[in-house]
């Protein structure tokens, strides 16, 4: 077990790498931050403050704004502490670009945020405000959200059917992009993990069709779409801006050039058999054309749902499971107790979506990652639509950005004893106590656990991110010994603004299990 002091975990930014992976363009706009970062003081200043009765962190004037802002984009974990420190769980505000962002902090101000009504405080409208989905694709995707609904639906109930494809993929991804060997190997561990977690969700939005989810260029204009949006939330703060510096418009055309014959032949197929035509494919592709109509049954608008769905996909599953690479590579303690568990597992029950859900140990030590290593700082965040006023006499104006801090959840020492310290069996051990309990399973949310949200705003997606994590670990843990390269120091987490990423350019070596 080990500790990390995350008030230490200062932003640093990576060098590029040099294997034509694409994730270092996340740092693409840094001189157009700095420019931002230089007018925001006097934007934030001057205009008129509907928040003066909200106590802001560093303070209001120019400079002092100009400084936290700074400090907000490139060390945020020490900033949100300081305002919980000097504030004693009263609701405060820190300054972003060209707003302030209102933060709550004790347990009923985040329920009472939690439990806001849509049309009052809106997850919709700041997901829409951060990565301008809504411009960039069309505003239909937001206000009619119907691939999240066949996330939710169809392919939540259908994992056990797909599980046997998906690890198809498992195996075929792995043996491309870290193959076998005897010797150690280096292996840029983040974009690495990125190109098959990539791999394995588009096999079950767009199946294995004349190999599309496994074409380079059709995975990379995916890829590069979620280094966009990522962009987006944190280097821009205009859509127009966005727009122009991104790649946003050729990952677009790059997977319609893909997936455009694929949707004309099925669609043809419909028109003339009907939905169940004979050797219908399934996957989310399907599911998503059968839902469309009129011009959502366009190329483009359908091209765009995939791409959105990938957005969602690929981006939350790679970094968390790079966490947790990172640390069973530091950590080889819990390798031998999660192999034993996995051989006994599938030795019972074969590669199946059951084995999963039995791997006590791999469910606990990969729920455990998420709790420690936070991707974002904050949650529940919301737009508000209309005024609202906490049940502690705060009132919040319309049109304002409101987040909770995670960490005063995660590390809430009633719930999670020792709490600062990584323990990777301690889901196991409550469920070791709670027979028939799955409450503590990783796809399981509540309100003190919060990397898929919490609620009816709960990550929809969770249920096939949770079976890929455990998957791709599981077949990695069986198939290899791995351990940190760079003398085996624990990669830091980076922060850029409330985000946490997984270091880009830190290595794990890899070779054939011997044991």
């Amino acid at each position: 077990m080990f500790s990390t002091n995350f008030s230490s975990l200062n932003y640093s930014r990576p060098p590029l790498l040099n294997d034509g992976f694409p994730l270092t363009s996340l740092w693409t706009g840094s001189a157009l931050l700095v420019v931002l970062l230089a007018c925001s003081g006097a934007f934030i200043v001057f205009k008129p403050d509907p928040y003066a009765h909200i106590p802001a962190v560093g303070g209001t004037n120019i400079l002092s704004v100009y400084l936290t802002v700074k400090k907000f984009y490139f060390n945020c974990s020490d900033l949100l502490a300081a305002g919980y420190d000097k504030y004693g769980g009263r609701i405060y505000r820190i300054p972003d670009i060209d707003y302030w962002h209102i933060i709550v902090s004790r347990p009923d101000q985040t329920e009472e945020l939690r439990k806001a009504p849509e049309d009052v405080m809106s997850s919709t409208s700041f997901f829409d405000a951060t990565f301008f989905f809504s411009y960039l694709m069309g505003p239909t995707l937001v206000s009619n959200m119907y691939h999240m609904k066949i996330i939710r639906s169809q392919l939540t109930k259908n994992l056990s059917v797909l599980f046997d494809d998906l690890q198809d993929e498992i195996h075929a991804a792995l043996d491309d992009i870290i193959p076998l060997s005897d010797d150690w190997t280096p292996i840029y561990a983040s974009p690495k993990v990125t190109e098959v977690v990539a791999r394995v969700i588009n096999r079950v939005f767009v199946g294995l069709p004349i190999n599309i989810g496994r074409e380079p260029e059709y995975l990379k204009a995916n890829i590069d779409l979620v280094i966009f949006g990522m962009s987006c939330a944190y280097l821009y703060d205009t859509s127009l801006v966005a727009k122009s510096l991104t790649t946003f418009s050729k990952s677009v055309n790059t997977a319609a050039k893909y997936l455009g014959p694929i949707i004309k032949e099925r669609q043809d197929k419909m028109d003339e058999c009907g939905h169940d035509y004979p050797g219908k494919p399934f996957d989310a592709l399907s599911w998503l054309m059968e839902e469309a109509v009129g011009q959502e049954r366009s190329v483009a608008n359908l091209t765009k749902r995939v791409l959105a769905l990938n957005f969602a996909a690929v981006n939350t599953t790679s970094a968390s499971f790079t966490f947790a690479l990172y640390t069973l590579a530091a950590e080889p303690y819990y390798l031998q107790p999660m192999r034993e568990e996995i051989e006994r597992v599938i030795a019972e029950e074969g590669w199946t979506k059951t084995a999963m859900t039995k791997m006590h140990n791999l469910d606990s030590f990969l729920k455990e990652s998420m709790r420690f290593n936070m991707g974002d700082l904050t949650s529940f965040s919301r737009m508000t639509l209309k005024e609202f006023t906490f049940s502690d006499g705060t009132f919040i104006p319309k049109g304002c950005i409101i987040s909770a801090t995670t960490s005063l959840i995660h590390y809430d020492e009633e719930k999670y004893p020792d709490s600062k310290h990584f323990d990777g069996f301690r889901f196991a051990k409550i469920r070791a106590q709670k027979r028939y309990d799955t409450s503590n399973q990783l796809e399981n949310t509540s309100p003190e656990y919060i990397p898929f949200g919490h609620g009816r705003h709960a990550c929809p997606g969770r249920f096939l991110a949770a079976t890929v994590l455990k998957a791709v670990m599981a077949y990695i843990i069986l198939n290899y010994d791995v351990k940190l390269g760079d003398e085996g120091v624990l990669p830091k987490n980076l922060f850029v603004g409330t985000f946490c990423i997984p270091d880009p350019t830190a290595k794990v070596m890899f070779r054939r299990r011997r044991s």
